[in-house]
């Protein structure tokens, strides 16, 4: 029996904290801080009870709160929610509602975290409405101003970011994940959710699906002493919930409730479990990165930035696909460990960004990011060889237990997600999605299965397009 098979009711927060102090792991895990989480078909109208459950008394109207929403429109049943929600809302205080992101989409970069903070200075409690990046700028806005009250709406099951303590933000045109904090109340409305976007919710689905691939490259990086924070409790507590999505994602497409309330629960499941891990890297490896290169390059050249999500669940088969390889490249038998000057890679990380900004700022971000990988890996060269041949024995197993990408597909296909780079937004051409798979390892200092491969000499040009070619054969192919 696992140790969270007691937990039915991934919404029972004490119950979770009980297992999780019960773990030997528990002291080194970061405790779980939303207060309460809600995911029903109503659960948008408690809002007022909880804004109310997290300020102070006073007379009706005293009270300060301030509604943070962007210019989207969020139906449900046919009327708009964000005015349904600020008219309860105005019943019983004082409301102000920000608006942000005029005239364009709303990105989560300096100027919108300063604008926010700015508007909320001085409220009692704070509200966001929507999207996974009204969410993540709620977080970073109130986590500045000393943890006022935050309560989230959310409207979509397209990401993870409602339940957990970072933000995802952009930064010199680059996408970060920073520390931020957890939310107060999350109020997941299942019926609104039915109600988005198919692809805002079967996009949800691909970003649940980096599960069954990310833990893989987290534990290499920590076999390989890139990265402390691998911890099984928060792994089991992932997996616990998992199940197989080919089998419940049936009828996401169609907004089947029981579907989407899987799917609800699957993602707040996700948020906490990367919130108690103390990073993002359990569930953040080669599929992430791949999205944020496509999203860098979206931004820098003015395109529509696509669904985080679509981008994470087609990027999975090709995780898949990489780990494949380095099986495969060890059962022949024999290595090389290399071990590149940072100078001699530093003009090779920075040409690779070219194509997103001539005037090498972004260039300088990423490289700023991967000096301190590669710095790692060469400060002791003879520990690191002897690390890496366990590592390499090591990653065998940890291959195995990564599904195929035939399965994954078979996923994603269930769900109604996108399969496959052609059917992203429409400037994701072949060449584009090459450049984001061959070049990731680049953009951060977080260590995945594809920086194995280049350090050992198996990212090569070929070796990409075999890994491309793999990961997409998967419609093909019978599932496993």
């Amino acid at each position: 029996m696992s140790t969270f098979a007691s937990i039915t009711d991934p919404t029972d927060l004490d119950a979770i904290r009980a297992v999780i102090a019960s773990t030997a792991d528990a002291v080194d895990l970061v405790p779980l801080g939303i207060r309460a989480l809600v995911i029903s078909p109503q659960a948008s109208f408690d809002l007022v009870p909880a804004v109310k459950s997290l300020v102070a008394d006073g007379p009706t109207g005293t009270r300060r709160v301030a509604v943070l929403v962007d210019e989207t429109a969020i139906l449900r049943d046919g009327r708009d929610l964000k005015q349904q929600l600020c008219e309860l809302l105005a019943e019983a205080f004082t409301i102000e509602i920000v608006v942000l992101g005029h005239g364009g989409q709303l990105h989560a970069d300096e100027d919108a975290l300063e604008t926010a903070t700015a508007a909320i200075k001085g409220y009692d409690c704070a509200v966001a409405i929507g999207s996974g990046t009204i969410s993540d700028i709620g977080k970073v806005a109130t986590d500045r101003l000393g943890g006022i009250p935050l309560v989230i709406v959310q409207t979509a099951a397209s990401v993870d970011g409602f339940t957990d303590n970072v933000s995802v933000v952009l930064r010199n045109g680059v996408k970060r994940t920073i520390p931020s904090r957890w939310p107060d109340v999350v109020l997941a409305d299942t019926t609104t959710i039915a109600d988005a976007p198919v692809a805002m919710n079967t996009a949800g689905f691909g970003e649940v699906l980096s599960l069954y691939t990310a833990p893989a490259d987290w534990e290499l990086a920590n076999r390989l002493g890139f990265d402390n924070s691998f911890r099984l409790t928060p792994r089991d507590f992932l997996l616990e919930f998992a199940g197989d999505p080919a089998t419940w994602a049936d009828g996401l497409a169609e907004g089947a409730p029981g579907v989407v309330l899987d799917l609800t629960r699957m993602l707040a499941i996700r948020g906490m479990g990367t919130g108690i891990a103390g990073t993002t890297a359990c569930l953040s490896g080669v599929e992430h990165v791949v999205s944020h290169m496509l999203d860098m390059y979206a931004a820098a050249h003015n395109l529509p930035i696509g669904l985080h999500g679509a981008q994470v669940g087609v990027a999975t088969q090709v995780a898949s696909a990489a780990w494949d390889l380095l099986r495969r490249r060890v059962a022949e038998g024999g290595f090389t460990v290399r071990f590149p000057a940072a100078s001699d890679l530093e003009q090779q990380v920075k040409r690779a960004f070219d194509v997103c900004d001539e005037t090498g700022g972004r260039g300088e971000e990423c490289w700023s990011d991967y000096a301190r990988k590669i710095e790692a890996w060469n400060a002791d060269p003879e520990r690191m060889k002897g690390m890496v041949a366990n590592a390499v024995s090591d990653g065998v197993a940890i291959a195995a237990a990564v599904p195929t990408p035939a399965s994954l597909s078979a996923g994603l296909l269930a769900a109604g997600s996108p399969t496959t780079p052609g059917d992203l937004v429409e400037w994701v051409t072949p060449d584009i999605w090459r450049w984001a798979v061959a070049n990731c390892l680049f953009m951060r200092d977080r260590f995945t299965v594809i920086d194995l491969l280049f350090l050992l000499g198996w990212w090569t040009p070929a070796d990409v397009d075999v890994v491309i070619e793999q990961a997409f054969q998967a419609e093909s192919e019978p599932t496993s």
